[in-house]
């Protein structure tokens, strides 16, 4: 279809990875609650997203990913494959076990820390989101307090760090936030949308450089398959933007975070 007018538009900072990947969420999302789904990228720095469906909104997403039933197949495993139940459809989560495709390598999270936990706790804080305030989704911020045997804890959870706005730790401020019991805001909508495209949309991983990844913008009106290609760069268009963002490790076997992004010369993606 040309130029179909979008059900969807956002701004998005795409030398943010979180947010590239939000909005591959958000299609993946947008085909699994309506099929035939379209996504695209613009030169203005938004994302846009068209289907046929009347009903298809951003608030209508925010509200399933908010409502879904999100089960830890395995509830004794803190990197544990999830199923995300949105009514009759539903999806596993599972690319951080994957290690023939490179999911494995985006993991940010280990230890002590719990992938289900996490994702289940932000996603229910994205709850408190309006209709009136669902363009501006992704910059919602929210403090995420952490649940033990249905009690809030005082201290909050850590969230994926996929969201390079969120890149302080103990390192780079000299304390502890979570030992000084201090409030931190995440942003769980980039957080919890993010989990859900990397599951599809995977980053080429750059095998010379440690760490290294670059993912692709498209402009064109694509559907889910082929904007996975698109953005991997296995399909390669030569109006895509490409991008190169690192996962380097900042607080020892804990904590590992997405870095702010630097656009690529097409000739060098």
């Amino acid at each position: 279809m040309p130029n179909p007018i979008p059900n969807i538009t956002i701004p998005v900072d795409l030398t943010n990875p979180g947010q590239f990947f939000a909005c591959c969420g958000l299609l993946e999302l947008a085909d699994r609650l309506w099929p035939g789904a379209e996504g695209w990228f613009t030169p203005g720095a938004t994302f846009s997203l068209f289907s046929d469906v009347v009903a298809c909104n951003l608030s209508a997403i925010l509200k399933a990913l908010a409502t879904a039933t999100i089960r830890a197949l395995d509830q004794d495993d803190n990197a544990s494959a999830i199923r995300l139940g949105l009514g009759k459809a539903s999806m596993l989560l599972d690319w951080w076990r994957d290690e023939v495709a490179g999911g494995q390598r985006l993991k940010t999270w280990a230890g002590r820390q719990s992938g289900p936990q996490i994702f289940k706790l932000m996603a229910e804080n994205i709850a408190d989101i309006t209709a009136e305030d669902a363009d501006k989704a992704f910059d919602f911020s929210a403090t995420v307090f952490d649940v033990k045997d249905g009690k809030t804890k005082k201290k909050t959870i850590s969230p994926f760090y996929f969201d390079a706005r969120r890149s302080g730790t103990g390192l780079d401020v000299g304390f502890s936030a979570d030992e000084q019991q201090m409030s931190v805001r995440e942003f769980p909508v980039v957080e919890t949308l993010a989990l859900v495209g990397i599951q599809r949309f995977r980053p080429r991983t750059d095998e010379g450089a440690l760490r290294s990844f670059v993912y692709a913008a498209w402009p064109e009106h694509l559907p889910l398959i082929p904007a996975q290609g698109v953005a991997c760069g296995a399909v390669q268009l030569p109006s895509c933007e490409y991008f190169r963002f690192a996962r380097p490790s900042r607080g020892g076997e804990y904590v590992s975070m997405f870095t702010r992004a630097t656009r690529e010369r097409r000739s060098h993606a």
